[in-house]
């Protein structure tokens, strides 16, 4: 009985701090324009405004779930959505570059609770099969919306008042979710499976941030040790007693299709909004309230296809609707080569709905796939693991990716040679998910 009266708060605490964490992988994206004025920052810096908190939320968010395993999902979720909600206060604040990006930072590591708690919360409370197939397509449709609201929303509040206020924004959001939260959510928490691996976590920040750094800066000492760190990190993961890394669990298909799709759909389709943001705004002359209106067929079609991506897996099955959403994905990657800087609106935004459908469709299957056959016991740390494989492909991705973008001849040419790269990892994933989930 107390379940099904809190369960409203319970669901308005956890999608509203999705939301907010995703919301700000995306929302700074219109604004990076301004903030690079403001700042005076330049592009590898524009990059670290981005990755400084999708390095921090790929590095710790494994962690972040074996918390909650081990100390209470209740307890973690708040206390990361409460320095989370304080962060972002920081970021508004934030007079210099370096302070920014240090925030960032925290705020990164502060969501590394959030969003796998969330997920490990909603499959406690609904364990029914079909009932979890349609709360993930809801958490879907969330996270999709926040990833592409982001910069719809945050054009116009950049131009009226500023890129702080974008960052400011999730200050009484958070308070409402916590309180929401803190009467909602029940505890609940598996200490025996929750042992916390401190080595794992270092190695596992330090590769991450040292590859990413590399891509960035082309450093290769820094591509150097991010490899020493990688290698060590999985021989200390194969050896602990309690991995951060749930190995063992790789041995399930279905799990390591999940992982790798997700880095795959983080590292090619999630960087999209910022380098859309900065094709409209530096190569077609968009303001940034402009360019969240013309990325408007992305936001819908992206909304749309996470709303019903859902459905389509408690009906016909995630195995099946996760390699059509990369198909269509990669077919929005390789659209982006149809259009220049001068070509008709109509060109772009077509690419941009076809890639946000694409997008859409593949984030809950993908999480569907890889909590299926999970113990129960294990549904914090193995969300976890598939959020991170994502953050983790979004950090290299907006690396790589701009990378690209930014040594192109022009704008646009750089945008073609990373779309084409985007495109060509989404078809590999494609026919990986075609293949060895046929049967699943």
């Amino acid at each position: 009985m107390r379940t099904t009266r809190t369960r409203p708060l319970l669901i308005v605490a956890l999608f509203l701090g999705s939301f907010m964490a995703l919301l700000d992988v995306s929302v700074v994206s219109v604004a990076l324009p301004s903030i690079q004025r403001d700042l005076r920052a330049g592009f590898t810096d524009l990059q670290w405004i981005v990755d400084a908190y999708t390095v921090a939320l790929a590095a710790v968010i494994l962690s972040g779930g074996t918390l909650g395993d081990r100390y209470g999902r209740k307890l973690v979720y708040l206390s990361g959505l409460a320095v989370f909600t304080l962060a972002s206060l920081a970021c508004g604040l934030a007079p210099t570059l370096g302070l920014l990006v240090a925030a960032r930072v925290v705020q990164g590591a502060a969501a590394a609770t959030v969003i796998p708690g969330s997920i490990a919360l909603l499959a406690h409370t609904f364990p029914e099969p079909r009932a979890r197939a349609r709360m993930m397509g809801w958490w879907g449709t969330i996270a999709g919306s926040a990833l592409v609201v982001g910069p719809l929303a945050g054009g116009p509040l950049t131009d009226a008042f500023g890129w702080p206020v974008i960052f400011l924004v999730n200050v009484p959001l958070g308070v409402v979710a916590l309180l929401a939260g803190r009467r909602g959510i029940t505890e609940s928490a598996d200490p025996a499976h929750g042992a916390l691996d401190l080595t794992g976590q270092v190695l596992g920040a330090l590769w991450i941030g040292a590859l990413t750094y590399a891509v960035i800066a082309a450093d290769v000492v820094a591509a150097v040790v991010g490899a020493v760190a990688l290698v060590a990190f999985l021989v200390v993961e194969l050896r602990v007693a309690h991995p951060m890394l749930p190995i063992r669990l790789f041995a399930r298909v279905r799990f390591s299709v999940a992982i790798a799709t997700s880095f795959v759909i983080g590292f090619a389709a999630y960087p999209l909004p910022v380098l859309i943001a900065l094709y409209l705004q530096q190569a077609r002359g968009a303001t940034a309230t402009e360019a969240g209106v013309q990325m408007l067929p992305y936001v819908l079609a992206n909304v749309l296809a996470a709303f019903c991506a859902g459905r389509l897996s408690a009906r016909f099955g995630a195995e099946r609707v996760l390699p059509l959403g990369n198909l269509v994905a990669a077919a929005g990657a390789f659209a982006f080569l149809s259009f220049g800087a001068d070509s008709p609106y109509w060109l772009p935004a077509l690419a941009f709905g076809v890639a946000g459908l694409g997008v859409g469709l593949c984030v809950t299957p993908s999480n569907i796939v890889g909590l299926a056959g999970v113990p129960g016991e294990r549904t914090g740390i193995a969300s976890a693991t598939v959020n991170a494989a994502r953050q983790t492909g979004t950090a290299l991705g907006v690396a790589a990716l701009g990378a690209l973008l930014a040594h192109g001849s022009t704008l646009t040419s750089g945008l073609h040679a990373a779309m084409a790269v985007a495109g060509g990892v989404l078809l590999v994933v494609t026919v990986l998910t075609a293949t060895t989930l046929r049967g699943a």
